[in-house]
Formats: C-alpha cells, structure tokens, sequence
C-alpha cells in the first residue's frame, strides 16, 4: 500500500504562525509512519526529500506555510536537507518500533524509547482561543517546527499506545506488507490491511499451499 501525500487536514488558517488549530490524530500518527512502506518486502520512502517531507506535515495541519518556507530556505543545500530528513526519519522510525513492539508483546528498544521522549519533551502551551461557538483549547508551540510538528505526532501514537484500545493497533500480517493500521472491525480480530489486497493474496497463497500438500500426499502410481 501507499501513503497519498493528499491525505490529511488543512490548516485553516491561524491567527499567528506559532498556533495550531488541533492536535495530530492517530490516524496522522499512523500515516506517518506509514510513509516508509513495502511492497513486496522491498522499502519504499514516500519522504524522498525536503520540499515532499515538509508538504507531508502541511497537508496534516502540522506547519503554516511561513514555516515551511523558512524550513526550506535552510534545507536548500544537500547537508541542510539530510539533516532535516533524518530528524523526521530517526522520529518516524522510533514511532514505528513502539508499534512493532507493542504488536508483538514485547519491550521496545531503548534507543527507540529515547528518541519518542525526545520528541514528546518539545514545549507549547495551552491556551483558550475564540470559537464560533464560544472558545476551545488551542496550544502554542515554543521553538523549533519541526521538534513540535514531531511531538504531535508522536503524542497521537503514544497515547494510543497507553490508552486502553492499545490492542486494536495492527500490523499488516503480509510480511511483505508490514502496514501499520488502526482496528476498526466490531470483532477486533482483522489481520489485514485491505482484504482486497493483502487479504486476498495471503488466501491465494493458502490455497496453493493446500493444492501443493494435497499433490505430495497423493500415491504414486506403479509403473506397469
């Protein structure tokens, strides 16, 4: 499967360059880390540079175009660029461990652990905003973008992940698939990402596998 950089939310439009309108949802958070795909077994990295990583986090909300724009004057060289990717990827990559790990029953790894604290520790503050309806809960972040758009992120999984629906969180059980997804099903018991894809393949190749144990078990007939 693949993550469409069109998903997600606009901004809306605040009223100052360091407030945003929400919180990152799960569903951000597990886009996120599912912008590291495989198809066949084989990584696929939809956040191939700068200018698609930063318009990933303003199609969810996660940067006003003033901030984009300055994160790109500064990733405007090679070694800008790098250092800007492996920020978001170190992040994405931890996240992504959390979610295995948690899938599989198992502790995650410390260095995992580390670098999600790292992100959960970027400052912003709480604040009532005006409504149509009256007020909301608003936030404002202190520093860099990039630390705060991570910590949203990073937030959306974790709570997830501590909350008490923690169980419903899937990885996709093609092994050459790995997508990350959130359960919705009545039962809880969905193994696949899409039935139609994923799903479907994986009875396919239950079925050869069948035909194949049906063939070597049947006799060989004697040469006459």
């Amino acid at each position: 499967m693949e993550t469409s950089l069109t998903l997600g939310h606009n901004s809306g439009g605040a009223e100052d360059a360091g407030r945003h309108g929400h919180q990152a949802s799960l569903a951000d958070g597990l886009d996120f880390v599912n912008t590291l795909s495989y198809n066949k077994g084989e990584a696929y990295e939809h956040l191939t540079d700068a200018p698609t990583a930063v318009t990933w986090l303003q199609r969810h909300a996660l940067l006003h175009q003033e901030m984009a724009d300055a994160i790109l004057a500064e990733a405007a060289d090679a070694d800008g660029e790098e250092r800007l990717l492996a920020r978001i990827r170190r992040v994405r990559g931890a996240l992504r461990e959390l979610l295995d790990a948690a899938v599989e029953r198992r502790p995650p790894q410390n260095a995992a652990l580390r670098e999600v604290n790292r992100a959960l520790r970027a400052p912003y503050v709480i604040e009532l905003v005006p409504a149509s309806d009256g007020v909301s809960l608003d936030h404002r972040h202190e520093g860099d973008p990039i630390s705060g758009a991570m910590a949203r992120l990073s937030e959306a999984v974790t709570r997830e992940l501590t909350g008490d629906n923690s169980s419903r969180l899937r990885v996709c059980a093609n092994d050459e698939c790995r997508w990350v997804f959130n359960d919705h099903s009545p039962a809880g018991r969905r193994k696949w990402c899409d039935m139609s894809s994923c799903g479907n393949r994986a009875k396919a190749a239950r079925h050869r596998e069948r035909q194949k144990q049906k063939t070597a078990a049947e006799p060989v007939a004697p040469l006459s």
